[in-house]
């Protein structure tokens, strides 16, 4: 056993060997690589009384990249947070260059809290420069922290995700700047423009009110100019801000004058004017004009002072020409410009337009911008083709990197994944197993080096997992390399499943928790093959989630993909959530409406599940979950649940009542988004009629909220009631037979609101009507409705 053995750390790490574990530490502590072996065993140990003992080891600059790691994730797992806030605040006050490697495994533990963000912040100005392609994962880091913070209200104070983008626009401000100024980013900072971006883009996507600060602005601003003079050297941020900024009329008409701000700045610099926005329109801002805006550029004209006329003017004729120059709007032009004889003849001349000099020496700037930046691609390409050379001579470098540890990843390996995946990794974290893609680049040698490096990777890389302890907010670069190379094995061999031993199986399904929609496309495969292991595997994960349900947001961690992406896996892990819910609680909503959607849409008898709901309607934690139970009764038992519920409702307050009721009908039809399972015995006509009843009592219809004509709105818990209840009369009415005919007929006289009595008959004829186009009566079913109606 060597001291890298990751499986070997899974065999051994138990809590009870921390007294062993922190005299090793004590013994052995200026050795990095007893470290890096003793940091991973406290952390998969759990061994918290070891914690401080990794502290000076985790803040101690002078300790080797692993060692720290190593000694950062044994702090961070299992030490208090007062441990963690000191080894936080530590090593953010120590001003030696921090290792950028150490530095990602920091801001994976970072909180998404303004405190979290602040110590990002504080720690990234003494930083280890920036090396391009010095794989270190820190970029990566600092995104999967961008995707950790919420997006506040705008009447938060002091909101994380807007004190990020002022922190980072701070670095992005700092001389020197790109292009000796013609670019306003910092040369040293320039690699925190895609984290900024992807922070805006958040803002953005919410209309937050921080995406109109003047940090948020800039970096929208300097982003062009940017990607003109340096695109190869910036990692490409994929955002949807072409699309949402112009959306955001108020967004988009502050970046354009900001835009026309900063380009006026730089050219007062030269002694020079501004009245024209192509200075600045051919970058291709995030900004956009059409035809619809036409009216509101218009009026710029005549409302702004100066050359900001001009400017306006020269808009509205760009909208004009890419509008394919309608009549109708030459005359406003003409109009909005006759107080100014210049401004009129700037208009006249631009409706028959000849290049001015002004137009030619940017021009020629611009080819002269084009050649520098196809000077700098060049140099980017040789860069690339040397590298692509080096491999093809040497591709064993690639599937035995030298100097590397056990579970990491190299330099080449990570390129050669970035190229595999393309743009694909935010889709799903096997991307990268399309290898033969490399193969027209590289060549087959390289390729299948590095297939064979990812398959053989997958086996040595231990994934965290939440029910250990792991954190799972943040997903390393490593591991979406080992999860390549278990795709690959699996698609490539038919019977991967049965070629794997026990210990391979419990090691793969450690990794089915990280995809990132649903499940690897492996998973059921190797289930079937391995059931046993894999309920084991999968048992530990959806009890720890149970158990950690407390908090209003849900986990989104295995129980949601459960619902959505593996029904057939229902059956088996229903009764293991029956049993948690027989003794427990689930206090997050979401989570308990996922297991009762398992339970509902699994082989469990509805008996017991009315067992069990009306047993939780006695003792719920909550309204809420009080409704929800009660609609899982009515679902399951309805006979005895719907007279339970009355007696409910009739002891509740008026307005407690009518709140309870909208709660239970959504609960038992679902929202607008639809419902989920259903067992569904409630759908007869005698239950369906007396629900119906029931909800107009308590839901009445004169305090409806009357949305028609009210444009775009969020459906509210009364929204989704309203439509619940309407929705088990279209129920019953699609219900055949003489029982349905007699439940409707029957609300003439015992509907709660009159004024409904009427349309219920005609509701009746209705259904008589549809009963008579189906198959003749038998003697008995002629017998039946006579009875009735002579009743």
């Amino acid at each position: 056993m060597t001291l890298m053995e990751n499986s070997a750390i899974e065999r051994i790490a138990a809590p009870d060997l921390a007294t062993d574990a922190l005299e090793l530490l004590k013994k052995y502590r200026d050795n990095d690589d007893v470290i890096f072996f003793l940091g991973r065993l406290v952390w998969q140990g759990e061994m918290a009384s070891c914690a401080p003992e990794l502290f000076d080891i985790a803040a101690d600059a002078s300790r080797g990249k692993y060692a720290r790691i190593a000694a950062i994730r044994g702090v961070m797992s299992v030490g208090d947070e007062a441990l963690k806030k000191k080894l936080w605040e530590t090593i953010a006050a120590d001003p030696t260059p921090l290792d950028r490697a150490v530095f990602a495994e920091l801001v994976d533990w970072a909180a998404p809290t303004t405190a979290g963000v602040a110590l990002v912040l504080q720690t990234l100005a003494h930083a280890a420069p920036y090396e391009r392609f010095n794989v270190t994962g820190m970029s990566y880091s600092l995104h999967q922290f961008v995707d950790k913070l919420p997006v506040m209200a705008d009447a938060a104070e002091d909101p994380p995700l807007g004190r990020l983008v002022e922190g980072l626009h701070d670095f992005l401000d700092r001389e020197p700047f790109v292009e000796r100024g013609e670019c306003h980013v910092s040369e040293d900072f320039i690699w925190l423009m895609p984290v900024a971006l992807h922070a805006v883009d958040h803002l953005v996507a919410a209309r937050s009110a921080q995406a109109l600060t003047p940090s948020a602005i800039a970096v929208l601003c300097n982003l062009p100019a940017l990607h003109f003079w340096r695109r190869g050297d910036v990692d490409e941020y994929k955002n949807a801000l072409g699309k949402n900024v112009p959306r955001w009329r108020e967004l988009n008409d502050l970046l354009y004058w900001k835009s026309i701000e900063v380009c006026r700045a730089r050219r007062a610099a030269k002694s020079e004017t501004l009245t024209d926005d192509w200075p600045i329109a051919y970058l291709g801002h995030f900004w956009r004009f059409g035809a619809e805006d036409f009216e509101r550029c218009l009026e710029w004209v005549t409302s702004k002072k100066g050359d900001d006329r001009a400017v306006a003017l020269s808009r509205c004729l760009q909208i004009y020409v890419d509008a394919d120059r309608p009549s109708a709007w030459l005359q406003p032009l003409r109009t909005a410009v006759n107080d100014d004889a210049s401004l009129a003849a700037t208009l006249e001349a631009r409706l028959n337009p000849k290049p001015s000099s002004e137009m030619i020496r940017m021009d020629a700037e611009n080819r002269r911008w084009k050649r520098e930046s196809e000077r700098r691609e060049r140099k980017q390409q040789k860069d690339r083709g040397d590298w692509v050379r080096a491999l093809m001579a040497n591709p064993d470098r690639v599937l035995h990197p030298p100097g590397l540890q056990p579970g990491q990843l190299s330099n080449d390996q990570y390129h050669l994944l970035v190229s595999a995946m393309g743009s694909g990794a935010n889709i799903n974290r096997e991307n990268g197993a399309n290898w033969q893609a490399l193969i027209p680049e590289f060549g087959e040698p390289v390729a299948r080096a590095f297939r064979d490096a990812a398959i053989a990777h997958w086996r040595a890389y231990r994934p965290t997992l939440r029910s250990e302890g792991g954190e799972t907010s943040s997903t390393p670069l490593s591991l979406i390399f080992a999860m390549t190379g278990l795709a690959i094995e699996a698609a490539e061999d038919s019977a991967f499943a049965q070629r794997l031993t026990e210990k391979e199986a419990q090691h793969a399904f450690r990794y089915v928790t990280w995809e990132l929609n649903g499940f690897p496309a492996w998973f059921e495969t190797l289930y079937r093959a391995f059931p046993k292991t894999g309920f084991e595997a999968v048992a530990a994960e959806l009890l720890w989630e149970l158990e950690h349900s407390v908090g209003e947001l849900p986990l989104h961690y295995i129980l949601h993909d459960i619902v959505y992406h593996a029904p057939w896996l229902h059956c088996d892990v229903a009764p293991l959530i029956l049993n948690w819910l027989n003794a427990h609680d689930v206090l997050n909503a979401d989570a308990l409406r996922y297991c009762l959607n398992i339970l509902a849409g699994s082989s469990t008898d509805p008996r017991v599940l009315g067992a069990l709901a009306e047993k939780k309607t006695t003792n719920a934690v909550s309204d809420d979950q009080r409704a929800r139970w009660f609609a899982l009764w009515v679902d399951t038992i309805p006979v005895a649940a719907i007279p339970a519920l009355e007696r409910h409702l009739d002891a509740l307050a008026p307005a407690d009542g009518s709140t309870f009721a909208q709660m239970f009908i959504v609960a038992l039809l679902g929202d607008r988004h639809g419902t989920g399972r259903r067992v569904g015995l409630y759908r007869n006509a005698g239950d369906l009629k007396r629900l119906y009843v029931l909800m107009h009592r308590y839901i009445r219809t004169d305090e409806d909220i009357e949305r028609n004509g009210m444009g775009v709105y969020s459906p509210t818990l009364r929204d989704n009631a309203q439509d619940g209840r309407s929705t088990l009369f279209n129920l019953l009415v699609e219900v055949p037979g003489s029982d349905a005919y007699a439940a409707i007929k029957a609300l003439e006289q015992e509907h709660p609101e009159s004024a409904y009595r009427q349309w219920m008959a005609v509701r009746a004829r209705e259904r008589a009507t549809q009963d008579a186009d189906e198959p003749l009566w038998t003697v008995d079913q002629v017998r039946d409705f006579l009875s009735m109606r002579n009743n």
